[in-house]
């Protein structure tokens, strides 16, 4: 099949079924680059992308953010048409039209209007032409199109008719199609109901109806309100009991494995559809009235009209085993967003009748467990009992591998350190996974040697506390030898008694570890990584400092890591997040500038680290704006924390600057590395960076004077 939806509707589903999380960005820019010409094509995309949703469950967070994106693209439709109309807004239904030819127009829309009708009336020399033969009741035979290209010329409605006027690429000669309105659903053509008095009113009611957002809403009310589904099912296993004991044991088997294949994908749909809903609310898809609408559907509960909020149970109407689950998997998904201040009284509505089902005996124990399950979530903040898996990225699962290396070799450590630190006759050591350096039984926290300065081991009374806490199975601070327990014989100045005399039935005290101080900048001693290796972890940097809080403590440990043993960790992570910045989504681009000047600012990274990768990005910058058009944009955003911090000046940046081939491109990242740094450090750290002496000069020398000064008196 040729036809234009067909063809869409096969690329769409290519690309829904190659998107992943880790290919996600590029895909979905994809199918919002597909151009949507007609309200069949917005609402075809739409169930592909639905049914997809249902039907893998642990990927609804991914097709929410899908359409989140496709939302915010498909804003305009461009397949609207504007009517004007001889009709009264203001009549009655129903009352006999009067056509008032000296009166105003008044106009409805339609999203579905074609020019690919197979009969049509014409040829006609003019527009006019048209409209007399349509409100003449001429008895004009109409003709085959045959192969005729037609574009639509004007669409209007006129003494309750409906006239669409078309017009050849060929000869310019007129053809038409029409019919009195009282028959346009019969004919298949979409109207609006209203009828509005101007066209601006006309156009923002059309648009409003018409958004990607609109169209997906409807479809989850559909999808919503098939409670029917398994009404249906419910009658053909009624039937089937009836009919049981007529049937082969073989028929029987058939039967009853056929109608458990129905139930489970009806139940799969229904919690599927479930989930998809919850995570469209909690991009902000759907309104927090659709969603207690959703809750109180499942639980037949009916508001009751009065001055408070009051529910009663919907008569005839209980809720059944399917209920249940999905309004248990509802709140699992929604209920930190939905448990707000303002849904108090309906939140406490909810959970008095969640109490009472959590110890209704008559319900299944797995219903009741899950209500109960259900309160205690909500009790601990909605923090789940036991973490749900996810579809992850490649990114993810390295990241958890990594974690769990990184245990393991913790882990490891500690075992070494706790079987050894104590000497003796195998007392002191031991117990090396109950404690650790920092006051436990034997073994611990093996970071603690690189991240605490020699400061950090002398007790205040400047001795050295290399033994302190460290070393045999039952010391700790609280014990009056720090120097460790039964075990340990290292000498430490807290004891209150001289050194004990080492004797041929004692061990010899254990040589303390020599603890070296870090060289500046602690980029040598560690682990050697290769380039891969540190850009993955710079990767996981990212995405951590992200999900977990910004924790910049977390973050500066984390880089303490990456650059203990490698010197060309910093530069490698500056170009790596730079070169990503170009390619990915805002609040991501955010995150990697933020990591950048914490980790500057901590003195983590160096003017060095700094100035070669951003050189090669502001050299080669015109090669991004291939891809990525706002390339110029985003080097500005870099660029502003660097100039802040005075890790690159104005000097260095018109000197790379001016390599850039195309004068035009010079103006342009000036510009826009005055505008972010406005945006990110204001006025007045713009004009300092900017606005020195030397800083213009040169500027000038880049720019020239009087195109500095433009960009200055605009900008500055």
């Amino acid at each position: 099949d040729n036809s234009v939806m067909a063809k869409v509707e096969k690329q769409v589903k290519g690309l829904l079924n190659k998107i992943t999380k880790e290919k996600f960005d590029r895909l979905a820019g994809q199918l919002c680059d597909i151009q949507i010409k007609s309200y069949d094509m917005l609402t075809l995309m739409i169930r592909l992308v639905y049914e997809k949703a249902i039907g893998e469950p642990n990927f609804s967070d991914m097709y929410a953010n899908l359409c989140y994106q496709l939302s915010q693209r498909v804003k305009k439709s461009p397949f609207i048409q504007i009517i004007q109309s001889d009709e009264d807004p203001m009549a009655e239904p129903g009352a006999e039209t009067n056509y008032d030819e000296g009166g105003s127009a008044s106009f409805r829309w339609s999203n579905d209007v074609s020019t690919s009708d197979a009969e049509i009336l014409g040829p006609f020399e003019s527009e006019d032409q048209c409209i007399d033969v349509a409100i003449g009741n001429d008895d004009t035979d109409p003709i085959q199109r045959g192969e005729m290209e037609l574009s639509l010329h004007r669409l209007l409605i006129k003494r309750g008719n409906f006239i669409k006027i078309m017009r050849s690429q060929a000869d310019d000669e007129f053809y038409m199609v029409c019919f009195p309105l009282s028959k346009a659903e019969e004919c298949g053509q979409q109207l609006s109901t209203s009828i509005f008095t101007s066209e601006i009113e006309c156009q923002n009611d059309a648009t409003k109806m018409n958004t990607f957002k609109r169209s997906l809403l409807n479809k989850c009310e559909d999808e919503f309100n098939k409670q029917d589904i398994y009404k249906d099912w419910k009658e053909e296993m009624k039937e089937y009991k009836k009919l049981k004991p007529t049937l082969s044991e073989s028929e029987q088997a058939e039967r009853e494995e056929e109608l458990e294949f129905r139930r489970i994908k009806i139940k799969k749909q229904m919690l599927g559809n479930i989930k998809f809903i919850g995570e469209l609310y909690k991009l902000g898809m759907l309104k927090e009235k659709i969603m207690r609408f959703c809750i109180q559907s499942l639980m037949k509960l009916e508001e009751v009209p009065g001055d408070y909020l009051k529910f009663k149970n919907v008569e005839d109407d209980e809720m059944d085993e399917e209920d249940h689950e999905a309004l248990c998997n509802l709140f699992v998904t929604i209920g930190s967003t939905i448990d707000n201040p303002k849904a108090a009284p309906y939140m406490q509505a909810y959970f008095q009748k969640i109490h009472m089902l959590g110890e209704d005996k008559s319900l299944s124990s797995r219903s009741r467990f899950a209500y109960q399950d259900l309160i205690d979530m909500r009790a601990k903040g909605w923090k789940l009992r036991r973490k749900v898996e996810t579809a992850k990225t490649l990114e993810e699962i390295r990241k958890e591998a990594e974690r769990e290396e990184r245990m393991q070799q913790q882990q490891s450590m500690q075992n070494n350190y706790g079987g050894r630190g104590g000497g003796g006759r195998g007392r002191g050591g031991g117990r090396g996974d109950k404690g650790g350096y920092r006051g436990g039984r034997g073994g611990g926290d093996y970071r603690n040697d690189n991240r605490n300065d020699n400061r950090d081991r002398r007790d205040n009374r400047g001795y050295d506390n290399q033994y302190d806490n460290r070393g045999g199975g039952r010391g700790s601070r609280n014990d009056r030898n720090d120097g460790g327990g039964r075990g340990n014989y290292g000498y430490s100045p807290n004891n209150r008694g001289p050194p004990p005399m080492i004797s041929a039935r004692m061990a010899p005290p254990p040589v303390a570890p020599k603890i070296l101080s870090p060289p500046p900048g602690g980029r040598s001693g560690g682990e050697q990584f290769s380039k891969d290796k540190i850009e993955t972890r710079a990767k996981n940097m990212r995405d951590e400092f992200m999900n977990e809080g910004r924790d910049e403590k977390e973050l500066l440990l984390t880089m303490d890591e990456n650059l203990s043993g490698n010197p060309d960790a910093g530069s490698i992570i500056v170009q790596l997040y730079a070169d990503q910045s170009m390619d990915c989504k805002a609040p991501v681009r955010k995150a990697m500038i933020d990591i950048l000047t914490i980790l500057y600012k901590a003195g983590k990274l160096t003017k060095s680290d700094v100035e070669v990768p951003m050189a090669d990005m502001v050299e080669f910058i015109d090669s991004f704006v291939v891809d990525s058009p706002g390339a110029i944009g985003f080097l500005g955003e870099l660029l502003a924390p660097f100039l802040d911090m005075k890790a690159l000046d104005i000097k260095w940046l018109c000197e790379k600057t001016s390599m850039l081939m195309n004068k035009e491109d010079h103006k342009k990242v000036i510009q826009h590395a005055i505008v972010e740094m406005k945006k990110a450090c204001g006025d007045g750290a713009t004009r300092a960076v900017f606005g020195g002496p030397n800083e213009v000069k040169a500027l000038e020398q880049l720019l020239g004077a009087g195109e500095f000064q433009a960009i200055a008196a605009q900008c500055l």
